[in-house]
């Protein structure tokens, strides 16, 4: 990071932002890193409705403000369910931002609803959402216990999320629930792929970079394989975002296969919600704009917080 070589730790100005970045605790237990794969599941199942249905559907720089009010209800839901503790504060906290992101998302999508004339859409939206709350919390809950658990619940517990989130975005387009049901398959199939890593990938980090994992095949194997079945739903549907996506994400899980070292875990977890995003953004570039500012707005609060670069997509260091 470039202004980590021109302000460092060992400076006054340094001690000054870290002071200001102690009092940015707060808005960090909401985990904002956890918002760019809320962003693009969103996008896709948006980008997927539009691809369907409008010829040669790129690059809509067009501004909606209903739909970026119900990117940022569903933003603060997803804040809501990433808080911890039982305390009555944290409590309190987590109820108003709940309250506060349902508000938010219906209102903007009544107003969406009534100019179109699909109040049906509220409904759905509204339904999407209340799913999501619920199976985003359990899993980030529970998500440390996965490995323990038998692969059934771990799939079931990865599904609900990426299929809530699709969902909303494919509703907020206009489409239909049953093809959306269909739609969301290639990308459950990858969500599902990716978050799978997700505990070994936690352990990963703590190993140096070239040290070998054990007992991973099974979860990698999977994983491959469940990226091999969203390759061909996505071909089959006509989805080259998905497709494309897929194919490119599939070499990272084979190479973790093959040779089981820490670094390629790692990659394999941290890259496909990237390269899937990246995707996204040929037809909405305004997502690509919100994962730069929420990225970089992240790695300088850790840095002038904790003095790390992070998180950062570098997986070894010599």
């Amino acid at each position: 990071m470039v202004i980590s070589r021109w302000i460092k730790p060992d400076t006054k100005l340094y001690v000054r932002l870290n002071d200001i970045s102690r009092s940015l605790d707060w808005f960090f237990e909401f985990r904002p890193i956890l918002f760019i794969t809320i962003w693009t599941m969103m996008a896709a199942g948006l980008s997927a409705y539009k691809g369907d249905t409008i010829d040669e559907f790129y690059w809509s720089t067009t501004v909606h403000w209903p739909l970026f009010w119900t990117f940022l209800g569903t933003t603060l839901v997803a804040s809501s369910s990433a808080l911890k503790g039982e305390d009555s504060g944290t409590n309190k906290l987590t109820l108003v931002l709940l309250v506060a992101g349902f508000l938010i998302v219906l209102s903007s999508v009544a107003i969406d609803a009534v100019e179109t004339g699909k109040m049906s859409r509220l409904f759905s939206v509204g339904a999407w959402v209340s799913i999501f709350y619920v199976s985003w919390r359990l899993y980030l809950k529970h998500w440390k216990k996965l490995k323990n658990e038998k692969m059934i619940m771990r799939i079931s517990l990865s599904v609900l999320p990426a299929l809530s989130l699709f969902m909303i975005g494919w509703h907020l387009g206009g489409g239909k629930i049953l093809s959306g049901m269909l739609a969301s398959a290639p990308y459950a199939c990858g969500f599902i792929a990716v978050t799978l890593l997700w505990p070994i990938s936690v352990k990963a980090e703590k190993l140096h970079h070239r040290d070998f994992m054990n007992e991973i095949t099974r979860i990698v194997g999977l994983g491959g394989l469940l990226l091999t079945v969203s390759i061909f739903l996505g071909y089959r549907m006509g989805d080259p975002v998905i497709s494309t996506a897929s194919i490119i994400t599939i070499p990272f899980f084979a190479v973790a296969l093959v040779v089981s070292r820490a670094e390629h875990i790692i990659r394999a977890f941290k890259y496909p919600i990237m390269i899937l995003a990246f995707f996204v953004s040929v037809r909405y570039p305004w997502l690509c704009v919100a994962m730069f500012l929420n990225f970089n707005v992240i790695r300088l609060y850790n840095y002038f917080r904790h003095g790390v670069i992070s998180p950062t997509l570098k997986v070894s260091y010599d």
